[in-house]
């Protein structure tokens, strides 16, 4: 979440800046939101913003003229190519502009460029003089004021003399900390994608990595003969670990590039995937950086490296005498250290977890550390408990006759090839049930919590997601007049900080709310915010030990340190609908605030007129906001929910990816293994098996692995997301565990069904295995 905030004006004698000592010249300029029409009347809305202003030649404007001239006088305009082009316009056109109030008609003086690019990203541009900008945008004196050095003049001097000019009266920031403030602001509209992205980056890293470290372990295992022999004529353990590092070098340099050459390709297709769940993503070329390959590449051959250590130092350890067996030797017993150990990790992670999830030290950073220390707990005892829960989970494929037996068998009989398998597997899984149980939990809250406390009949919200709403205020006084509606209630959103946090407050009329809302209040009543208090959760007052008569310490942009009076505890519950912990009254809003737009408006139909007639009334008036939209109750609440499906959903697939990497390592373990076992599927053959009960034997061996893999990642997903429902719950408003049981289960059903796509080669590989070749084979 980004921090949109605005200033009071600049008075028209901040120019007089002039006279300081290294100031070359400065401009005033002005700006706001101005949208357009296309020529068939309908407005142009785009992703970004309606970005309207007043021109500024350079080197005080961004914008270039590419056609025509700048604006020189009233009803002139310049707008931006990308606008232009795509609608049509031209030189000498008349365009529609809405700014405050009813659209008005200007004559398209220019068409402007940002830089090489025809627009700033997602947005549309309007530009005035500064004197028509200040007369439509209702701005007495500038938006800011943009200065330029005399040469030879260090920018961090003049800033500082600026300061000591202009006092506490304005901001002097320099043009790249403007521009840095700027791209953090970009960055931060990306709300909680980038930790999404690198989450499940590191989630597919670790599939990878115990990928490898199976391949590996199987590959040392088999050329176990080999390496005996090589120290048996004189080779060192080091120089057996150096050759098998080398091998996973070579390996990790061809993968690693291939996969950053894979990843350059998918991150085009990526943009497209996170728009179509409704992520908006600023527009912009695919950029590949240097250090993004750099880093593919290293990460990719250190990750290599490090999952084939462990076979390497196994294959260290192989004694001269191990030449003169028969067969590669099978799984390696787990030692009693490793059980110690793991039983330690284990303790860790449950104790964090029970803390947690009681309520004793609940925390989303405990929570956080108690999933690391379980897959470190699971990859370190799944050798030890994989066996019997493979002969647990796998007796129903004894009814399959000897295929089934022996697929049970096999699972057992290689505990950390299965274990290692199961884990990659189960690990994927357990991130799309975390997540699942999160996102349903609070879809439930929402719905819970809209449905018990939103009385009103319609919600009236903008189109567009702007970060603090962007309805124009007229729109709750034009609708209020209509007689069809009995009573409107605007909220407006604002932040605050925190000590070092910036939250979100929401800023209501406390007269006309209880109207459309229906609030629980726990302590004191809503009426005090009139006076200019606030209302919290009780769960915040009881975390921060205030209640009803103490002040809260906030800390607001426009007037600094305040201490209002607490004078009421809502439920909190409630507080889903109102998408806020913290309440304040609409004339608190505007002494610490500066924007004047509303984010929702409520409205209550008047009695007995029927719901067409208000709707066609309400959209009628509406017709002079349009990105103002009525919703029902039951529309808005879905318009909540839909967020949250486009994060799951967007999630959901891109995990997709991550457990279609894990899948692949069954198929690359049976296909190993089938390698392994080519003397005994050769015995089998001789004894009369035939080749369906011997592919029949491999399918059911890669059904077992999936079906394990999807129970243990499904169990640990849903512990896991109770864990952080619960601790989420705890640090703002409650939310109540939901576990979608049919989803857990068809992701159960898909991971079986895909563990048998997974084994359909191996099995088909294994049938027609040639029986005298596969008898004579060492």
């Amino acid at each position: 979440m980004g921090v949109e905030v605005e200033r009071d004006p600049l008075p028209a004698e901040t120019l007089e800046v002039r006279a300081t000592y290294g100031v070359a010249d400065a401009a005033g300029q002005v700006s706001g939101q101005a949208l357009l029409y296309a020529p068939d009347g309908e407005p142009i809305i785009p992703k970004g913003p309606s970005a309207g202003g007043s021109w500024a030649p350079a080197p005080f404007g961004l914008f270039t003229i590419r056609d025509g001239r700048a604006p020189a006088g009233p009803g002139e305009v310049v707008i931006d190519a990308a606008t232009a082009t795509d609608h049509g316009f031209a030189v000498g056109d008349t365009i529609t502009v809405q700014i405050i109030g009813p659209p008005d008609e200007y004559r398209v003086v220019g068409v402007v460029g940002f830089g090489d690019r025809d627009s700033l990203p997602g947005a549309t541009v309007a530009l005035f003089d500064l004197a028509t900008a200040q007369e439509v945008f209702d701005v007495n004196g500038f938006s800011q004021v943009s200065i330029a050095a005399t040469e030879g003049v260090g920018v961090d001097d003049l800033r500082a003399r600026l300061g000591d000019t202009l006092g506490s009266t304005a901001e002097v920031a320099s043009g790249q900390d403007t521009a840095a403030a700027a791209a953090d602001a970009a960055r931060d509209q990306l709300g909680i994608l980038p930790i999404l992205l690198g989450v499940l980056s590191g989630t597919a890293l670790l599939i990878g990595g115990f990928l490898i470290a199976n391949t590996f372990s199987i590959l040392v295992a088999q050329r176990t003969r080999e390496f005996a022999t090589l120290r048996a004529v004189g080779a060192t353990g080091r120089q057996i670990t150096v050759s098998v590092l080398g091998e996973s070098i070579v390996v990790g340099v061809v993968a690693s590039a291939l996969g950053t050459l894979l990843g350059i390709g998918a991150a085009q297709g990526m943009r497209g995937l996170i728009g179509a769940f409704g992520v908006a993503l600023p527009d912009g070329p695919l950029v590949v950086a240097g250090r993004t390959v750099i880093a593919g590449l290293a990460i990719g051959i250190v990750v290599t490296i490090l999952s084939a250590l462990g076979p390497a130092r196994r294959a260290a350890r192989v004694a001269p005498a191990e030449a003169m067996r028969d067969a590669a030797i099978g799984d390696r017993p787990v030692g009693r250290g490793r059980v110690v150990l793991g039983g330690i990790v284990a303790t860790v992670a449950v104790a964090l977890l029970v803390t947690s999830v009681t309520g004793v030290t609940p925390s989303v950073t405990a929570v956080a550390i108690a999933g690391l220390a379980g897959i470190a707990a699971i990859r370190i005892l799944a050798p030890t408990v994989v066996g019997r829960l493979a002969g647990v989970v796998g007796r129903p494929l004894d009814g399959r006759g000897i295929p089934g037996r022996l697929a049970r068998s096999n699972a057992q009989r290689t505990p950390r090839r299965t274990a290692a398998t199961v884990t990659a597997l189960a690990l994927g899984l357990a991130v799309v049930t975390f997540m699942t149980v999160l996102a349903t939990s609070m879809k439930a809250s929402i719905t819970a919590s809209f449905d018990d406390v939103v009385t009103a009949d319609y919600v009236i919200e903008s189109a567009r997601s702007e970060m603090l709403g962007g309805l124009s205020t007229h729109v709750a006084h034009r609708v209020g007049d209509l007689p069809e509606i009995a009573t409107t209630s605007r909220v407006r959103f604002g932040h605050w900080r925190d000590d070092t946090t910036v939250k979100w407050l929401a800023a209501v009329d406390p007269e006309t709310l209880p109207e459309v809302m229906d609030l629980t209040m726990v302590d004191g009543s809503i009426d005090g915010l009139a006076d200019g208090g606030v209302v919290l959760t009780a769960k915040f007052a009881a975390r921060h030990g205030v209640g009803v008569g103490d002040r809260l310490p906030m800390v607001f942009a426009r007037t600094g340190d305040q201490r209002l009076p607490v004078v009421g505890l809502v439920n909190d519950d409630d507080m889903w609908a109102l998408r806020s912990d913290y309440l304040i009254g609409l004339d608190t809003y505007a002494e610490h605030f500066t924007e004047d737009v509303d984010a929702v408006v409520y409205a209550r139909a008047a009695e007995d007129v029927s719901p067409a007639t208000v709707e066609a009334a309400v959209a009628r008036t509406l017709d002079e906001f349009p990105t103002a939209a009525i919703l029902d109750p039951e529309a808005a609440r879905q318009e909540q929910l839909a967020r949250v499906n486009q994060i799951l959903g967007l999630v959901t697939v891109l995990l997709v990816l991550a457990v279609t990497i894990a899948l692949l390592g069954i198929t690359n373990t049976l296909a190993l293994s089938v390698f392994e076992r080519t003397r005994e599927v050769g015995l089998l053959r001789a004894v009369g098996a035939t080749r369906n009960q011997i592919a029949a034997m491999v399918r059911w061996e890669a059904l077992l692995v999936a079906v394990l893999g999807g129970v243990v990642g499904v169990a640990l997903g849903v512990v896991f997301g109770w864990a952080a429902v619960g601790a989420l719950g705890d640090s703002r408003a409650s939310m109540a565990v939901t576990i979608p049981g049919g989803q857990l289960l068809a992701y159960l059903a898909v991971a079986g069904v895909a563990g048998l796509l997974a084994g359909v080669l191996p099995a088909r590989r294994a049938s027609r295995l040639d029986v005298l070749a596969a008898i004579s084979t060492d």
